[in-house]
């Protein structure tokens, strides 16, 4: 063979093979020495120990590291429950009306004054008596469709009409004068709320009364003279009677959301400040309040043990029941 001649493809193979075998023995080398200087500097090679002592630490070390991602779990839990609970309690605020955002020792030092308003201005459900007015018109004008029915019958029931919209006009005249600035206590603020709506129901209230007594009522004694013949002029006076009881309907809702007002600054104090107020003789059965609610130093427990957790909203109590001498617990 001579010099010329090319060299063996499989001569090449070989000592690229060589090559590498060199590198990997090289690296296994390097290798070694970093693990050797490794345990070496941390006290030498571990001690051979029993398989049972092994598993038992590989348990341990396994414990620790799943309480860690537990705990942090947890803590992202709580940070997020936290978050969830914050933004509800903004929320809650932020639905507050004005009487709410008078200050709140003076909401609870008012509170029972409040409360003895709102059940002069809403002694029962007034939109349902409205309703139930409706229906009282309804049936009156199907006893008038019948005629077998006697004319006995649908006086007994024109009276029960009377009578029902008597029961809802008995609500308390304002003492405000319409001429005189709004007083600005907060007990003027809180009739001012309620007394504006309970004007305007009373006054349907007057028309509807007017409309049954001058119009309705005549027309349906006229029957017994005229013939039934003439219920299209009934039921024409019944309908306008019905529309305005439908208005009235209207005003007694919004008598009602005035009442609800009225009554969440009286009993919600969610996030409020009640450090400097005198809650000494004050009734506190019904107050709304959580973590947030910031009382007096002496009160703080006292009102707590007499709290239980609210059911509709979460993470905010209800005192239960507190008096000026006794507490009862909610435990109990």
């Amino acid at each position: 063979m001579t010099g010329n001649e090319p060299r063996s493809p499989v001569g090449a193979g070989r000592r690229h093979t060589d090559d590498l075998d060199a590198l990997l023995a090289a690296v296994h080398d390097q290798l070694g020495i970093a693990v050797n200087d490794r345990l070496n500097a941390l006290g030498g090679p571990p001690e051979l120990r029993s398989s049972d002592l092994a598993l038992d630490r590989l348990l341990a070390a396994t414990h620790r590291t799943l309480g860690n991602s537990v705990n942090r779990r947890l803590s992202r839990d709580v940070c997020d429950a936290l978050a969830r609970h914050n933004t509800t309690v903004q929320a809650h605020l932020s639905e507050r009306g004005a009487l709410s955002h008078r200050p709140a020792a003076i909401r609870v030092k008012h509170r029972e004054e409040a409360l003895r308003l709102v059940r002069l201005y809403w002694p029962r459900d007034l939109a349902e008596a409205m309703r139930a007015a409706v229906r009282i018109v309804q049936d009156l004008c199907d006893l008038l469709s019948e005629a077998a029915q006697p004319m006995s019958r649908v006086q007994s029931v024109l009276d029960d009409l009377r009578c029902h919209l008597v029961g809802m006009s008995q609500l308390p005249e304002s003492n405000r004068c319409l001429q005189a600035p709004v007083r600005p206590d907060y007990l003027g603020a809180v009739e001012e709320t309620l007394a504006h709506p309970a004007e305007r129901l009373v006054g349907e209230l007057h028309s509807i009364r007017e409309l049954l007594d001058e119009e309705l009522a005549p027309t349906i004694e006229a029957l017994e003279t005229a013939g039934r013949s003439y219920l299209f002029g009934v039921n024409a006076i019944a309908q306008d009677l019905i529309d305005d009881l439908a208005r009235g309907c209207e005003e007694a809702t919004a008598l009602a959301k005035a009442v609800v007002a009225v009554e969440q600054a009286s009993n919600d104090f969610v996030g409020a400040d009640l450090t400097n107020a005198q809650l000494d003789g004050l009734l506190l059965d019904g107050i709304l309040w959580d973590d947030t609610t910031r009382w007096p130093p002496e009160w703080e427990m006292r009102v707590r043990r007499a709290s239980l957790l609210c059911d509709e909203e979460e993470g905010i109590r209800v005192v239960a029941a507190e008096g000026s001498h006794t507490i009862v617990h909610a435990e109990a």
